[in-house]
């Protein structure tokens, strides 16, 4: 499915999470949404997605590109295999979610992205982030919490 040029938030929902798994988005705004569950497998490209929450939701081999994230929450969020080139994280937070489950970066690569202001929790004690085989390209952080030694 291919949605190009569209509007998403509270008043004009997005399709159904079920239809999202290959689909390809493009150029468009996600505002005040939340997703749980989702499995997004396709192409985001010059997206804006602010305030949005993503709770459970697995980013499998995408491709992200040329999309800012603003103000966004990932709660347990899995992030694999996946390609994000050129885009920006700004206030988001990457959570636990209600079981006490890490957010997941493993096996993408992240290619000059910038993280403004964001934060990462982790597990309580002595547990790592869940963040494995990740190539970081080119990409800088500001005023971040939780992203020491990450790249």
């Amino acid at each position: 499915m291919l949605i190009q040029d569209a509007l998403f938030n509270e008043d004009h929902p997005p399709p159904r999470s079920e239809d999202w798994r290959d689909c390809v988005i493009r150029r468009s705004t996600l505002d005040a949404l939340d997703f749980e569950g989702l499995s997004i497998d396709g192409i985001i490209e010059g997206c804006a997605i602010t305030s949005t929450e993503f709770y459970w939701v697995l980013f499998n081999h995408a491709l992200v590109s040329n999309t800012r994230f603003e103000a966004c929450r990932f709660l347990g969020t899995s992030f694999r295999g996946c390609t994000f080139v050129d885009c920006e994280f700004v206030d988001c937070k990457f959570d636990l979610d209600n079981l006490g489950g890490d957010c997941t970066i493993d096996h993408c690569i992240m290619a000059a992205c910038r993280f403004i202001g964001c934060s990462w929790t982790t597990k309580a004690s002595d547990c790592p982030r869940d963040i494995t085989r990740t190539r970081w390209l080119g990409c800088m952080q500001e005023r971040c919490k939780g992203f020491d030694g990450l790249f």
